[in-house]
């Protein structure tokens, strides 16, 4: 064999090291003697970097971090570090981060220090992007390439299970499409082979809780192999397609990749015989395809685009920009035709294998519209897609996209835990009894969303981090519209039992300014821990809304609160005590603040010290919320002048800000 081939080695840092990444940041910084360190940080991993200025100054913390590195947030981190004379760059977080980051060093050409807590890989590599105007550009520049990695498996620990699935297999994904990729070659095939198979052995090992070190540690050497030898061979046409999809439809990156290299491999993999027969070794399967199809299912990887949200009606814009640029010189020949075949089977999940060189094929049992001969699998399988076909014509795409995602998660479960008739009929009789104790003052069926989490997980969604926001949590089964109004100072508890409490506070906006106007709904349970609409009367008690003075000041009384039982009588009720879980709720304070133009928040205040804040059986407790209620003894006085006589009573304050609307 003749070798002819050009290799490019990047020269790179990389510090592997389990539990001291503050200290082997800061041996960084001084090797390289910065003085002013900018930390460019993803939300998820604040808690990660708290001791960083215990071992080094750090003179801007930058915490916008946004996937796809929009336009407008690479522009702002520029700005920031411009303006404060930044000299170092470190990023903590995901490609995300690390993304940002690079943007910086790309106007400014200030180096980076890349500390990840995924499996992204692009740490370790020279490529840069950018979305702007819907479209994700890409780019080569070596002063984009980070100085040093740090890689420390002990911040990858309680990484969310379905993220660092997500994660490993793009970094899978480096590996795969560096084996056909525009510069491929000897050496970064070789990378690329072992991480493949480090990677292989390493995903499985990461436990439902990513709380294996070993795993973690070998699945972080896997990413660091496969990022190296996609920096050398390039982007080819798995990684050309994941950007159109994450650019133009803002899929998430990760997911996107693990649900779309099955397909890739397949329809590439007829092409490249050695490099196929190379992988197949190393997944230690019979083919290449069967061996990654083998991990997916071993990690719970994603299986559809459809889940993402992205839409059927969408495919034929990703095919015309991802023919704009896959590699001319891909392994196999890429028309719009077999392509929009790849995609239609990714986004509905279907089997790999159907993908052939010039697009899938059907059986003669599936061309008949018969199910004789199909494997039950393939059964259950054209069921999925028959129900999914059933809502193409919906007008709303909103909708369709919905139901799609409703009847493709619904039949997994189905098919994943192998319900049974008795066990569906069970669980729809458990629904109708929510349904028939549901009225005008009891909502049985928010009760349920509580308990499963579901309420929380959609405000989570739906109420993302914006800089010093309060955080939102639930809305709970007991607001009422039209709540009496008081004024300033005024008494929430109309008649209710418990102990008076103070409450004042400002509500402000993210800049700093005071919102006045602002419509204070607040509701709580008495002592006793029932609500007014828990009572067969009518009678109205400890609920109100009041409104911000000029400087956004409010104050008003209320009762301290205590902890309760969410109703617990009822179909919800049965379900924890067949689970073994606690009805009981932390005590708490409910608020709904609006004001024009900004973004309604939904929130509580909690207790602090209540032994219940981290069992909350509607799992509504965050660490902002989480307030002092500082105890008065009796004849203490009180901020109004209001006589108590011989009451105890409690203070405290909820300082509130309002993220702007839309965001």
């Amino acid at each position: 064999m003749t070798l002819d081939f050009t290799h490019t080695t990047l020269g790179q840092r990389v510090v592997f090291g389990t539990g001291q990444v503050a200290a082997s940041v800061a041996a960084e910084v001084e090797r390289i003697g910065a003085e002013r360190v900018m930390v460019i940080v993803s939300g998820s991993a604040a808690d990660k970097v708290t001791d960083f200025t215990e071992h080094f100054p750090v003179a801007l913390w930058h915490r916008e971090v946004v996937m796809h590195v929009p336009a407008e947030v690479a522009d702002r981190a520029v700005a920031a570090a411009e303006i404060g004379d930044i000299d170092l760059v470190v990023s903590v977080g995901g490609g995300s981060a690390t993304g940002l980051a690079k943007a910086v060093a790309l106007q400014t050409r200030i180096p980076v220090i890349a500390v990840p807590t995924t499996f992204s890989g692009s740490e370790a590599t020279n490529v840069w992007g950018r979305t702007e105007n819907g479209r994700k550009r890409t780019g080569v520049d070596d002063a984009v390439l980070p100085r040093t990695v740090i890689y420390d498996a002990e911040l990858l620990r309680g990484l969310p299970h379905d993220l660092a699935v997500a994660s490993g297999l793009n970094a899978l994904a480096h590996c795969i499409d560096s084996l056909w990729a525009p510069a491929a070659d000897p050496i970064n095939r070789a990378l690329a082979v072992e991480g493949i198979r480090v990677l292989s052995e390493g995903l499985p090992q990461l436990g439902a809780e990513s709380s294996a070190l070993a795993g973690l540690e070998s699945t972080l050497y896997g990413a660091y192999l496969a990022a190296v030898a996609f920096a050398s061979a390039g982007s080819g046409m798995h990684h050309k397609i994941a950007h159109v999809l994450g650019g133009t439809f803002n899929l998430p990156h990760a997911q996107t990749h693990a649900i779309v290299l099955p397909y890739v491999l397949a329809f590439n993999a007829p092409a490249v015989p050695e490099a196929e027969a190379r992988m197949a070794e190393a997944f230690g399967a019979e083919t290449a395809v069967a061996g990654l199809q083998r991990l997916r299912e071993a990690v719970g990887a994603p299986r559809a685009l459809s889940e993402l949200g992205f839409a059927s009606g969408d495919i034929a814009e990703a095919v015309d920009l991802a023919l704009e640029a896959i590699p001319g010189d891909n392994p196999q020949p890429v028309t719009r035709e077999n392509l929009t075949a790849l995609l239609t089977a990714a986004w509905r999940g279907d089997d790999p294998q159907t993908i052939a060189a010039q697009g899938p094929t059907a059986g003669t049992a599936e061309a008949a519209g018969d199910d004789a001969g199909l494997t039950p699998a393939a059964v259950e399988e054209r069921l999925i897609d028959t129900v999914i076909s059933s809502f193409s014509g919906t007008p709303d795409d909103r909708l369709r996209q919905l139901m799609t995602a409703v009847v493709t998660h619904l039949h997994g479960l189905i098919r994943d835990v192998r319900l049974t008739e008795d066990e569906w009929n069970q669980a729809i009789g458990f629904l109708t009894d929510v349904g028939h104790i549901t009225d005008d003052r009891r909502q049985e069926f928010i009760l349920l969303s509580d308990v499963l989490g579901a309420s929380m997980q959609t405000i989570n969604v739906s109420n993302q981090p914006y800089r010093d926001a309060t955080e939102a949590t639930v809305f709970g089964p007991f607001f009422v519209d039209d709540a009496p109004l008081i004024p300033a100072g005024g008494d929430i508890a109309g008649g209710g039992v418990g102990e008076p409490c103070w409450v004042e506070g400002v509500v402000r906006d993210t800049d700093g300014n005071p919102v006045s106007g602002a419509r204070i709904e607040v509701w709580e349970a008495d002592e006793d821990g029932l609500y007014d609409v828990q009572h067969d009367d009518d009678r109205v008690y400890g609920r109100a809304h009041l409104f911000s003075d000029d400087d956004g000041s409010f104050r008003f009384w209320a009762l301290t609160p205590t902890p309760y039982p969410i109703p617990d009588d009822g179909p919800v009720g049965r379900l924890l005590a067949a689970t073994g879980r606690s009805p009981m709720r932390a005590s708490h304070l409910h608020f709904m603040v609006t004001a024009s133009g900004l973004r309604t928040l939904v929130t509580h205040i909690f207790v602090s010290g209540d032994e219940l804040l981290t069992s909350d059986s509607v799992f509504g407790v965050k660490d902002s919320l989480i307030k002092d209620f500082a105890q008065q003894p009796a004849g203490t006085p009180t901020p109004d002048g209001r006589d108590l006589g011989d009451v105890p009573w409690s203070r405290t304050r909820f300082d509130i800000v309002l993220a702007p609307a839309g965001v």
